[in-house]
Parts: C-alpha cells; structure tokens; sequence
C-alpha cells in the first residue's frame, strides 16, 4: 500500500504516517520504489486492527469508571 492509502485505511494525514509510523519503525518493512514508500497490505491491516482494538479498551475502561463513579448512568 502506497503512504496515501496507508494514511486513508488509518484515517489519519500522510505526513502522520511519514513522520510517526514510518520513520519511527512502526510499520516495517517498508519497499521503496522510484522514491516512493509501500508498505505490505497485511502490515497496516494489523496496525489498524491492533489501533482498533486498544481503542476499543480504553473505552470500555472509560464507561466503566465513569458507572463506578456516577457520572455516567
């Protein structure tokens, strides 16, 4: 996938790819071709559902401690 479609599948900018996922090896391996960056499909679906997942948790903490504390019926 190129950074574009990367950067559309995690619905965040390119530049956050670039600057976050790439160049701190979030996402590896990385191919270049003709200067320009891919990285494999499976790759940034994993990220994305291992993104999905934490997401996921940290809301259900968030409701829960929100019950426990009244603030949220």
């Amino acid at each position: 996938m190129s950074v574009t479609e990367v950067a559309q599948l995690l619905n965040v900018s390119r530049g956050y790819v670039v600057r976050k996922l790439l160049r701190k090896h979030v996402l590896r391996p990385v191919v270049v071709v003709g200067g320009r960056r891919y990285v494999p499909r499976i790759k940034a679906k994993a990220y994305s559902r291992k993104r999905k997942r934490i997401a996921r948790r940290a809301l259900r903490e968030l409701s829960r401690v929100s019950q426990e504390a009244g603030v949220y019926p």
